[in-house]
């Protein structure tokens, strides 16, 4: 019996070790090819739980078999070393672009991933990624919207994504209106994305993903942020584009809302729901175009959005909510809706204790406008192009779950609107140093508080630590 077992196993040997060595002597014989995958305009985007799912989008050139090979470890451009592969889902020809959609799920939380492009012409430059905490951590992110197609405020939306490269944030919350127009001129998106591509990306690839919110610029085609980040909608209808996710565990959940639709009726409802869902959760943000009451008097205010969001923002403790559309920058002190109080200025109050934050209000290069129309309950308003870089740190010690805001700059104007741009000399932080402030970044800086508004509002003045 012995003897027949032995002589199947040398059998099994003899078969399966030629095939073993065949495919050692294939991998060892694989080259790098010199040329580059037909693809560009890549970009990531956050739809679903980012713990352990990313989108990656790309423009394919010509259908030559593309296919996303991936891993946690960093083989450069040896995709055959690449653990992982997946090919796009979704395929959309819209605005002249060849639009693939793949889907990389099942991946470990709060870990590097690398990957590059194949097709049948070569491939992609390696680029990495890191998926989100699943239990609390502290991480960064950067908010902010408004851009253009043209001219000086082409160039301050550069300047401001390539703050984001330097400032390696774990996503960027775009919170509407990213090109010129109505969001239905093909050469403006291309310009827009492959500026995103070049510009967001970090010296050693790191890739930033994208949470999309939707503006007034896009309501050419109301499902457009479907179309160029396969944002999800809800109720099969692609005109009704709002959506959440959560990680960190229960630490940290967003918003993305949609100002350019109705937001009472199915939208208010939804978002009651959503809320209501998340309510234990630590910390909640929403991202959203259009602000209440705008910081600059061209433009109108929003009462009715004002009466179907701020109280369910307020009843079910939203921290801090995020909007764009007046190409300015404001920050408030943390609000309650109130009509009947002596205090109340436009349906608020200050709230210090319970009340949402209000950051925006754009500008990533949008021409800026002038912040003539501060509240009561304003805290501090600026105008120039910038983006609001936010520090999210968990309780530790005797400190509660917390946020740090900036407001950095990347151009502004002088009075015969000559521009400057505030990015090159910045220090581009690393791995290691995320929550540093990095050398010649320019930050606004408010007469009470300095440069860190802390929320809570208590914590202000209060030595609190970034890690």
């Amino acid at each position: 019996m012995k003897t027949k077992s032995f002589k199947i196993i040398v059998r099994l040997v003899s078969v399966t070790m030629p095939m073993i060595l065949l495919v050692l002597l294939l991998q060892r014989c694989q080259t790098i090819p010199e040329t580059f995958a037909l693809s560009d305009k890549y970009r990531l985007v956050w739809r679903d739980d980012p713990t352990t799912n990313l989108t990656i989008a790309w423009d394919q050139h010509e259908d030559v078999n593309p296919v996303v090979m991936y891993g946690l470890r960093d083989h450069g451009r040896a995709f055959w070393k690449y653990k992982h592969s997946q090919k796009a889902e979704r395929v959309l020809e819209k605005y002249e672009m060849n639009t693939h959609f793949a889907s990389l799920t099942d991946l470990k939380p709060d870990k590097a991933y690398y990957f590059v492009i194949k097709d049948d012409n070569g491939v992609s430059e390696r680029y990495w990624f890191r998926t989100a905490p699943d239990k609390p951590k502290p991480f960064t992110f950067v908010a902010g919207g408004d851009t253009k197609s043209d001219d000086e405020p082409l160039e301050a939306g550069r300047a401001s994504n390539r703050l984001v490269s330097k400032l390696r944030p774990l996503f960027v919350m775009f919170n509407g209106d990213f090109c010129s127009g109505n969001g239905t001129d093909a050469k403006r998106w291309h310009t827009w994305l492959k500026d995103w591509q070049e510009l967001t990306t970090t010296e050693d690839g790191r890739m930033i993903p994208v949470f999309p919110v939707h503006g007034n610029h896009e309501n050419g085609d109301h499902a457009n942020l479907n179309y160029i980040f396969n944002a999800p909608y809800q109720d099969n209808d692609s005109s009704r584009i709002y959506f959440s996710l959560s990680f960190g565990g229960d630490f940290f959940h967003m918003i993305s809302l949609n100002s350019e639709i109705d937001e009472g009726g199915a939208q208010r409802d939804w978002l009651k729901n959503d809320l209501r869902t998340h309510k234990d959760f630590r910390m909640k943000i929403a991202g959203y175009h259009k602000p209440f009451w705008p910081h600059t008097a061209r433009k109108a205010e929003n009462e009715y959005q004002f009466n179907q969001w701020a109280y369910l923002f307020y009843d079910y403790g939203l921290d801090v909510a995020l909007d764009g559309d007046s190409h300015m920058s404001k920050i408030t002190y943390p609000l309650r809706p109130d009509s009947t109080s002596a205090d109340s200025f436009m349906g608020f109050v200050r709230d210090d204790e319970n009340g949402t934050m209000f950051l925006g209000e754009g500008s990533w290069g949008a021409f800026p406008r002038v912040n003539d129309d501060d509240k009561p309950w304003t805290l501090h308003s600026f105008s120039g192009n910038q983006i609001k870089w936010i520090h999210v740190l968990p309780a530790e010690k005797a400190l509660p779950d917390r946020m740090s805001i900036y407001t950095v700059v990347s151009a502004t104007y002088d009075e015969d609107e000559k521009q400057t741009l505030y990015h090159s000399e910045v220090e581009s932080l690393q791995e290691d140093n995320l929550f540093k402030i990095p050398a010649n970044i320019t930050l606004v800086k408010n007469r009470q508080y300095g440069e860190e508004i802390k929320y809570p509002m208590n914590l202000n003045g209060v030595a609190t630590g970034t890690e």
